[in-house]
C-alpha cells in the first residue's frame, strides 16, 4: 500500500508535468481576438506584450509579461524542484520559503483570465472594440489550474520529514 506523501507526490508531478505540456500552447495559440474599426488581430500572451508596449502601454506590458508568462514559468520550475529535492536534508528553510511564495503567489494566478473574460464581455457590446476569447486561454487556464492544484497536493511537511534540524 503507498503512503499519502507518495501519492501526493506523484498527483503534483503528474500536474507540473501537464502544466509543462500546456505552457508551450498556452503562449503560442493566441488568448484573444481583438477587433477594432479597421484592425483585426489574433494575439498571443507574447502578442499581448508587445502590443501593449507599443501603443505605450509599457507598464501593463512588464506586469502582463511578469503574470502571464514568468510567473506561471516560475512556479513550475520552482514545483518541479521542490519536487526533486524531496527527501533530501538539505535547504530545508529555503524551500519552505519557495514553497510559501508559490502559495502565495498561487492566489492571485487566475486574475489573467479574470482580465479576459471582463475584456471579452465589455468587448461585446461592441462600442469601440470587439473582443473574443480564442482557444490559447483554455491552455493558458490549464497551465494556472495544473500550477494550482500541484502546490495543494505538495505537502510542505515533507521537506522537513527527513531533515536532521
Amino acid at each position: 500500500m503507498k503512503s499519502p506523501d507518495h501519492i501526493r507526490r506523484g498527483r503534483a508531478w503528474a500536474l507540473i508535468l501537464t502544466g509543462a505540456i500546456l505552457y508551450a500552447p498556452a503562449n503560442l495559440v493566441p488568448v484573444m481576438t481583438m477587433t477594432i474599426p479597421g484592425h483585426h488581430d489574433k494575439l498571443t500572451v507574447w502578442g499581448g506584450v508587445v502590443e501593449l508596449y507599443e501603443v505605450g502601454l509599457w507598464p501593463a506590458s512588464v506586469v502582463v509579461f511578469l503574470a502571464s508568462i514568468c510567473v506561471p514559468l516560475f512556479k513550475l520550475i520552482s514545483i518541479g524542484l521542490l519536487l526533486i529535492m524531496d527527501g533530501s536534508p538539505h535547504y530545508c528553510l529555503e524551500r519552505t520559503k519557495v514553497f510559501r511564495v508559490i502559495e502565495t503567489i498561487g492566489t492571485w494566478s487566475m486574475v489573467d483570465i479574470f482580465l479576459l473574460s471582463v475584456l471579452v464581455a465589455v468587448g461585446q457590446m461592441k462600442l469601440l472594440a470587439s473582443i473574443e476569447a480564442q482557444p490559447g486561454a483554455i491552455f493558458f487556464a490549464g497551465v494556472l489550474m495544473c500550477t494550482i492544484f500541484a502546490t495543494h497536493n505538495y505537502d510542505v511537511r515533507m521537506i522537513w520529514r527527513n531533515s536532521t534540524r
